[in-house]
């Protein structure tokens, strides 16, 4: 199909799989910090990968479906994915360093999407039931 609403969807896949990636490194890093030494010393960081992994779960959802909060949850996503990737460079294992990296990806994308002029697929008001 050609045109209207379905090309303009489309425009975002890309965002939308990599907030995707990202929620599916930090839940995989929430399972292996369980299994570190430090564990005691990284309750900040399995705090923000949960935040970070939920966050992007419903960012990723807004933004498939063309949400009028999407520029709004990609503006906290982004926030919340910074957050996340700093206090994962705190550590030297490398699945922190490269959960680090994807987030701060994430956080970028997500800033970027946020910053863009509203689209008439976005309606300017929310629509009520």
């Amino acid at each position: 199909m050609r045109g209207g609403k379905n090309n303009k969807m489309n425009m975002h896949d890309n965002l939308v799989m990599t907030i995707q990636n990202c929620e599916a490194v930090c839940e995989h890093m929430t399972t292996l910090v369980h299994s570190f030494p430090d564990l005691h010393l990284r309750v900040a960081q399995m705090q923000l990968l949960r935040d970070c992994a939920d966050i992007c779960s419903l960012t990723a959802k807004f933004i498939a479906r063309g949400s009028y909060f999407a520029r709004h949850a990609a503006h906290l996503c982004a926030m919340i994915c910074e957050a996340c990737a700093n206090e994962c460079l705190r550590f030297p294992d490398q699945h922190s360093q490269h959960c680090a990296q994807v987030c701060l990806h994430c956080a970028q994308q997500c800033r970027a999407f946020a910053m863009m002029p509203m689209t008439p697929m976005m309606p300017m008001t929310p629509m009520m039931p």
